[in-house]
């Protein structure tokens, strides 16, 4: 295992998953960038990591949790100053009648906890060792999480194309 392989390799998922958690490409691409950069550090100072995946999906999922957190405190005071008028860009309103901000949407509508296994597993295409050492739960707690948020988004998605 070289560490170029390994960044190779890791770089696009983290990236997509980066993407999903917060539904800003610039951003995903800054969180992919700072966890590979940790993942670099900590491969030359002490060698590779035991588990180079759940390594760098731990801090991704560090840094998107708090990156929403931040924009969500920063969102009321940007209407409070006036810096934004409370209407969706045309952008914004392209992105929100798409496919990826109705998947967005409901992705939101899950627990937090299955969200996260979902994530790892689908879109950052983590083992479910991997999963469960950056979630810090068992194996069988990530295959459960998993199992229980591809219902649940089924089940959500369904919904939302149901004629009212």
């Amino acid at each position: 295992m070289d560490l170029e392989g390994t960044v190779r390799e890791i770089a696009p998922r983290v990236l997509r998953y980066a993407r999903m958690r917060t539904g800003d490409a610039s951003l995903a691409e800054e969180i992919a960038q700072e966890s590979l950069i940790a993942l670099v550090r900590r491969w030359r100072s002490s060698g590779p990591p035991d588990f180079p995946e759940a390594f760098t999906f731990s801090i991704a999922r560090r840094r998107a949790g708090r990156a929403v957190v931040r924009r969500k405190l920063w969102v009321p005071i940007e209407h409070l100053l006036g810096a934004r008028d409370g209407h969706p860009t045309p952008e914004d309103r392209l992105v929100i009648r798409s496919e990826h901000g109705r998947l967005l949407a409901n992705l939101a509508r899950l627990r937090p906890s299955d969200r996260e296994a979902l994530l790892m597993v689908v879109v950052g295409r983590l083992s479910t060792r991997d999963a469960a050492e950056a979630l810090g739960v068992s194996a069988s707690a990530v295959k459960m999480r998993t199992l229980r948020a591809r219902e649940r988004l089924r089940r959500l998605l369904e919904d939302d194309r149901a004629p009212d």
